[in-house]
C-alpha cells in the first residue's frame, strides 16, 4: 500500500514543486562542474571573443546606460567604435535585446564581472525552466521533467557556449516557449503565450531569430500533420492564419530594435558570400563526428550533441510510437539538413554552412528522455535488441575514434559504459529491479552524472582542457586598462579638435579596447561592421583586412591612410618603432603596470577631421588605378561616385602618377635566379624561402616602398573530397628591419574566409643609411601556388610636401563648433565647386544641413561621408540618427495596439468565444 501510494505520487503532474526541485538540482550541478573555476580564479571569458567582443561589450553597454541615466541623453553614436558607429548596429548582435543584460543594473560598477558570471548562470536555469513549462504541457510526470529539464539544461551545446559565446544559450530559452505556443494555437487556445515568444527572441537576437523562426514553422508543419491525421485545407488555413497574425505582431512589437539591427547586417560588411568549399557534401570525417559527438562532448562546424546515453534510449524508444512520431520526424528532418553544406547555410542566412541551428536538437532528444520515462514500463524485447545495436555502434566508433583519430576513447567511454550499464539493468526481471519511484530518482541522478562527466570531460585539464583558454577571474578590466600602457592620460583633451590615435602593424591584440579607454581609434572587432569602411580598405588592399575587422593592425603602417583617417598619435610597445609610418615621432617613452615599455609617436601632418577640396576623381577611374596608386591619389583628390563626379565636374589633382616600379629579380635559396613560371608553383617544403634582389637599390632612398603579389591561389599537393584539408597559408615578407607578413585564412574558417587573390606589403620608409638591396619571401606551407606577378612599387616620399599639403587641410578645414556624438557642427568659407569631405564613416542614418538647407549627404573616399559646399560662409550641421529607429518604433507602437484589440479575446474560454 506503501509503494502505491510512491508510485501515484510520482505519477502527478509537474507542479510548483517541480521547478523548485529542479532549482536545486541546478545549483547541484553548477557547484560540480564549475567548483574548480572558482578553485583555481578562472573565469568564463574565453581568451578570444570572450575578452574582446563578449565582456568587453557587456560592461560597455551597461556603462553606457548608466551615463544615459546620469546624463539624461541617450546617444545612439560613437566615436569610440572603431571610426565611429552605431551602437544599436553594434551591439544588438551581443547585448541590447538581451533581458538579462539588464539585470546588470542591479549590480554595483565593481562587480560587473561576478554579474557577468552570474547572468550566464541564470541563463542556464532558464533554458531549464523554459523546458519544464513545455514538458508539463505535455502532462508528463515530475521526475520526467526533472530529468529532461536537467538534459535540456546542461547539454554541450549549453556547456560549450558558457566560456565560447554566452548569449548563444538564448534560442534554447525561447524555442519551447515558441513550441509551446505553436501547440495552444493547434489546439485552439490563445496566441498570446506565441506572440510575446516571437517578441522577446525577436528583440534579443536577429541571427537567431532567423533561426527559431525557420525551426518552428518546421515543428508547427509537423505538429500539425500528426495532430490532424486527415489533412483538412480549411483548419490548416485557420491555424495558419492565427499563427501569422500572432506572429506578425510580435514582429511589430519588436519593430523598434529589429528595423534597426536587420537595416546594420544588411549595410554591414558581413554578406551572403564566396564560399571555399562545395555545398553538396562535408568532409567524410564531419560525418563520422556527428555520430561521435551525438554522446560526447565535441563540436564540427557547429553540429554540437553531447547528449546523455539516456536520451538516445528515449529516442530509440519513441521510434515508432505513434503519439511520439512528431519528435521523431522532426529529429529525421534537422538531421537531413546537417547532412548537406546547403543546407547549413540556408539555415545560416545563406552564409558559410556553420550547423548552429543544432540548438535544436537537444529539446526534442530531452523531450524523447521525458517520455521514454514515464512509458518504460511498456518496453518489450524487440526495444532491448534495438537499444543493444545502438549501443554496439557507439562502442566501436569509440574504439575507431580512439585508435585512428584523436585518441578520446576516455570520454567516449564513460557515456558508452554507462549506457551498457543501463542496459543490462534493463533486462534484468521486474522482481531484481528497484521500484518505480526509487527507479525515477535513479535516472535522474544518472542524467545529472552523464551531464557532469562530460562537461568535466570538456573543461578540465584531465580532459580536454578548454578552461585553459579562458583568462583568470578579475584580470579583464585591468587587461583593457593596461592594453597601450596605464590609460590614455598621456594624450591630449580632443574637445573641438578630434584626432584618432593609430597602432602598427604589430600590435594584433589591440581590437576592441578603445572603447573601454574612451580613445577614438580605427581597430572594431565586431560581427557587424559598417560595409562602407570595408569598401575602403579593400580598395586601398589593406595587410590586415578581415570581413568584422576592416581596418585593423594600424593599416598595415600605410601613412597616407593614417593621415587621412585623422591619425595624429600612434602607441606601440618600444620594440615597434621601426614600424612607424614616416612623419610620427616619438614624444614620450610610457610603461604600465606590468612595466611593459611604451612609446607615443605624433605627427603634425595628420589631415583634420572635415576640410573642403576641389580636386576629385571618379571611383570608376580611382579603381582602374594600382592600390599604391589610389592611397597616393587620396592625398589631393576626393574619390566620388560616377554620376556625382559628373554632376560636380571637379577636376583631377594630376594626371602623373609619382608611384614608380621597382627592377628586381626572383632568386632561390641557393641565389640562383629564377622565372615565375606560367601556370603554377610548386612549393615542396614549408617555410620555403625567396629573395627578391633590387636591381638598383637605390631608386629606394627617400621612398615608401610596397610588394604587391597578384593572381594569388593556393592548393594542398593531395586533394580529397572526403578529408578537411586546410587552405590557410601566410606569406611574409622580410628586409632585416621589417617582417609584415599576410594570412589567406582557411575555406572553412567561414566567419572569416575570404579568397585573397592580391597582397601588398607596406615595407616603410628608406633613408639613405638604410638601403634595402633584397627582401626575403617566406611561404609558411608546402602545395600549389598560383602567382600571376609580383611588382615592387616606391613612393616619393618629403617631409616638406607632407607639411605643405597638411597645412593646406588646416587653412581649408571646418572650424569645428559642436562635436558630439551625434552631432558635428562647424563654419567654412568656400569657393566656388568644392566638397567638404569628412572622416566621418558613411552611414544613411546621417543628414546634414548648409545654411539651414538640407543637402545630400554624399559618399566620399569610398565611405566617408561628404556634403557640397556654397561659394561663400557655410554652416554645416551634421546629425545622426539611427536608420529605421523611427519607423520601428512607429511599428512597435502599432503592434502593441493590436495586441492590445485582441486582449478581451485572449481571455475568453473556448465556449465564450464559440458562443460569440
Amino acid at each position: 500500500m506503501h509503494e502505491e501510494t510512491r508510485q501515484l505520487t510520482d505519477k502527478r503532474d509537474i507542479t510548483s514543486r517541480t521547478f523548485l526541485v529542479y532549482t536545486g538540482l541546478f545549483l547541484v550541478m553548477v557547484s560540480a562542474i564549475y567548483s574548480y573555476f572558482v578553485w583555481t580564479n578562472t573565469s568564463f571569458i574565453w581568451q578570444n571573443d570572450g575578452f574582446t567582443q563578449h565582456y568587453q561589450l557587456f560592461f560597455d553597454y551597461i556603462s553606457k546606460i548608466r551615463g544615459w541615466v546620469t546624463e539624461g541623453n541617450i546617444s545612439l553614436w560613437d566615436w569610440n567604435i572603431g571610426l565611429g558607429a552605431d551602437i544599436i548596429h553594434s551591439y544588438g548582435y551581443y547585448a541590447i535585446g538581451d533581458p538579462f543584460v539588464y539585470l546588470a543594473l542591479l549590480f554595483p560598477s565593481h562587480l560587473m564581472e561576478a554579474a557577468y558570471h552570474i547572468l550566464i548562470l541564470l541563463r542556464i536555469w532558464a533554458i531549464g525552466i523554459s523546458f519544464l513549462f513545455f514538458v508539463r504541457s505535455q502532462h508528463l510526470s515530475h521526475h520526467a521533467g526533472l530529468a529532461s529539464a536537467i538534459a535540456y539544461a546542461f547539454t554541450h551545446f549549453v556547456i560549450f557556449n558558457v566560456t565560447r559565446h554566452p548569449f548563444f544559450l538564448l534560442p534554447l530559452i525561447w524555442f519551447p516557449l515558441l513550441c509551446l505556443g505553436i501547440d495552444k494555437i493547434l489546439k485552439g487556445d490563445s496566441s498570446r503565450l506565441f506572440m510575446v515568444a516571437v517578441t522577446v527572441s525577436a528583440l534579443s537576437n536577429f541571427y537567431f531569430f532567423y533561426k527559431l523562426t525557420l525551426l518552428t514553422v518546421l515543428y508547427a508543419l509537423v505538429r500539425f500533420a500528426y495532430l490532424n491525421k486527415k489533412w483538412d485545407w480549411a483548419s490548416f488555413t485557420k491555424v495558419f492564419l492565427k499563427a501569422a497574425y500572432a506572429y506578425g505582431v510580435g514582429l511589430l512589437i519588436s519593430a523598434s530594435l529589429f528595423l534597426p539591427m536587420v537595416f546594420g547586417f544588411l549595410d554591414s560588411s558581413r554578406q551572403a558570400g564566396e564560399l571555399g568549399i562545395n555545398l553538396l557534401f562535408y568532409p567524410l570525417e564531419y560525418y563520422l563526428a556527428l555520430v561521435q559527438h551525438t554522446v560526447s562532448p565535441g563540436s564540427y562546424f557547429w553540429l554540437i550533441g553531447g547528449f546523455p546515453i539516456l536520451s538516445i534510449f528515449g529516442f530509440v524508444y519513441i521510434w515508432k510510437k505513434p503519439d511520439y512520431r512528431f519528435i521523431r520526424t522532426t529529429v529525421i528532418v534537422l538531421f537531413v539538413l546537417a547532412l548537406f553544406p546547403f543546407f547549413g547555410s540556408m539555415m545560416n542566412g545563406f552564409s558559410g554552412p556553420y550547423n548552429r541551428f543544432s540548438f535544436a536538437l537537444p529539446f526534442f532528444f530531452s523531450l524523447a528522455l521525458a517520455h521514454f520515462m514515464d512509458q518504460r514500463e511498456h518496453m518489450d524485447k524487440d526495444y532491448l535488441q534495438k537499444m543493444r545495436w545502438v549501443l554496439v555502434l557507439f562502442s566501436v566508433l569509440s574504439f575507431i575514434t580512439w585508435v585512428f583519430i584523436d585518441g578520446s576513447l576516455p570520454y567516449m567511454t564513460f557515456p558508452v559504459t554507462l549506457g551498457w550499464v543501463i542496459w543490462g539493468y534493463l533486462k534484468l526481471p521486474s522482481d531484481k529491479k528497484l521500484s518505480h519511484f526509487n527507479e525515477n530518482r535513479l535516472v535522474v541522478v544518472l542524467v545529472m552524472l552523464n551531464l557532469t562527466a562530460n562537461a568535466l570531460y570538456y573543461y578540465y585539464p584531465f580532459g580536454m582542457n578548454k578552461m585553459d583558454s579562458s583568462i583568470e577571474y578579475g584580470t579583464a578590466e585591468e587587461a583593457y586598462q593596461q592594453v597601450l600602457a596605464d590609460g590614455p592620460e598621456y594624450l591630449p583633451d580632443r574637445g573641438l579638435d578630434p584626432y584618432r590615435v593609430g597602432v602598427t602593424s604589430q600590435d594584433n591584440h589591440v581590437r576592441n579596447q578603445f572603447l573601454y579607454l574612451d580613445v577614438m581609434g580605427l581597430n572594431s572587432y565586431l560581427s557587424i561592421t559598417n560595409g562602407y569602411v570595408s569598401d575602403f580598405a579593400k580598395a586601398i588592399e589593406t595587410a590586415g583586412f578581415q570581413v568584422i575587422q576592416p581596418l585593423r593592425n594600424g593599416i598595415d603602417d600605410r601613412r597616407i591612410a593614417n593621415h587621412l583617417l585623422g591619425v595624429r598619435y600612434i602607441i606601440t610597445d618600444s620594440e615597434n618603432e621601426s614600424y612607424l609610418p614616416f612623419g610620427y615621432e616619438v614624444v614620450e617613452e610610457l610603461s604600465n603596470n606590468e612595466n611593459e615599455q611604451y612609446i607615443l609617436a605624433e605627427t603634425t601632418d595628420a589631415y583634420p577631421f572635415a576640410y573642403a577640396i576641389g580636386n576629385a576623381i571618379s571611383e570608376k577611374d580611382f579603381m582602374e588605378l594600382n592600390a599604391v596608386e589610389r592611397e597616393a591619389a587620396l592625398v589631393e583628390n576626393v574619390v566620388l561616385e560616377e554620376s556625382v563626379h559628373q554632376e560636380f565636374s571637379l577636376e583631377k589633382a594630376s594626371n602623373e602618377s609619382a608611384v614608380k616600379e621597382i627592377r628586381f629579380e626572383v632568386k632561390n635559396d641557393e641565389n640562383e635566379t629564377i622565372s615565375l613560371p606560367d601556370d603554377e608553383i610548386l612549393i615542396e617544403e614549408e617555410n620555403t624561402q625567396f629573395t627578391l634582389v633590387l636591381e638598383d637599390p637605390d631608386e629606394l632612398i627617400g621612398h615608401e616602398w610596397f610588394i604587391r603579389l597578384d593572381g594569388l591561389d593556393y592548393r594542398p599537393f593531395e586533394q580529397s573530397p572526403w578529408l578537411r584539408q586546410s587552405t590557410n597559408y601566410r606569406l611574409a615578407v622580410n628586409d632585416g628591419q621589417q617582417r609584415k607578413s599576410i594570412y589567406q585564412s582557411d575555406q572553412y574558417s567561414f566567419s572569416s574566409y575570404f579568397h585573397r587573390e592580391n597582397m601588398l606589403f607596406n615595407m616603410g620608409y628608406v633613408t639613405e643609411n638604410d638601403e634595402k638591396e633584397q627582401v626575403d619571401i617566406v611561404v609558411d606551407q608546402a602545395g600549389i601556388y598560383a602567382l600571376d606577378e609580383i611588382a615592387v612599387y616606391a613612393v616619393p616620399v618629403s617631409a616638406q610636401e607632407d607639411e605643405r599639403i597638411a597645412a593646406e587641410k588646416r587653412e581649408r578645414a571646418l572650424d569645428i563648433k559642436v562635436f558630439s556624438d551625434e552631432r558635428l557642427e562647424g563654419e567654412i568659407i568656400a569657393d566656388a565647386n568644392e566638397l567638404l569631405v569628412t572622416a566621418i564613416p558613411f552611414s544613411a542614418g546621417w543628414s546634414v544641413m548648409v545654411n539651414g538647407e538640407e543637402r545630400d549627404v554624399l559618399n566620399t573616399n569610398l565611405g566617408f561621408v561628404g556634403v557640397e559646399l556654397t561659394a561663400g560662409e557655410n554652416n554645416v550641421q551634421f546629425t545622426y540618427r539611427t536608420p529605421y529607429l523611427r519607423l520601428g518604433m512607429g511599428l512597435t507602437l502599432v503592434g502593441i495596439i493590436l495586441a492590445a484589440l485582441n486582449m478581451k479575446s485572449w481571455g475568453k474560454t473556448n465556449d465564450e468565444k464559440s458562443n460569440d
